[in-house]
């Protein structure tokens, strides 16, 4: 799937006509390459109104109209605040349905932490100082 993305908030000063950047979605090495262009091409930058423009053009074309218009995607114009309830919210949330997909998980938590407070134990018990008690 390609995904083109045509720019007709560019400068029209400068380019009449819509710029675009071909980038299927998920061409990691493309995404890379156009990024590096950015150095190189500064006309084709300055189409756009400047680098963090370009850039920002780029990474849209990286995810695709798919994920944009379906999600997937953050959304600038509807901003999400990451309150500290919100995350301990979606931590529950993903443990919940990670436990619910893998049945053996929670088991296997439960005993790693087990296996760590053990260990915790058994080595306050044997160690050895190399500083001298004070009296």
């Amino acid at each position: 799937m390609s995904a083109v993305l045509d720019s007709d908030k560019a400068v029209p000063e400068i380019s009449p006509k819509p710029v675009t950047i071909e980038i299927r979605e998920g061409d990691w090495k493309a995404y890379i390459h156009g990024i590096a262009r950015c150095k190189d091409d500064k006309v084709l930058v300055e189409r756009f109104g400047g680098a963090i423009a370009y850039k920002r053009a780029c990474a849209l074309a990286y995810l695709g109209r798919r994920a944009q218009l379906h999600g997937g995607v953050c959304s600038t114009r509807h901003p999400h605040i990451m309150t500290p309830q919100f995350i301990a919210e979606l931590e529950a949330g993903n443990r919940a349905t990670r436990h619910a997909r893998y049945p053996w998980l929670r088991a296997l938590m439960n005993l790693l932490a087990e296996i760590e407070e053990i260990q915790d134990q058994i080595s306050t018990t044997n160690v050895i100082s190399l500083v001298p008690a004070v009296k």
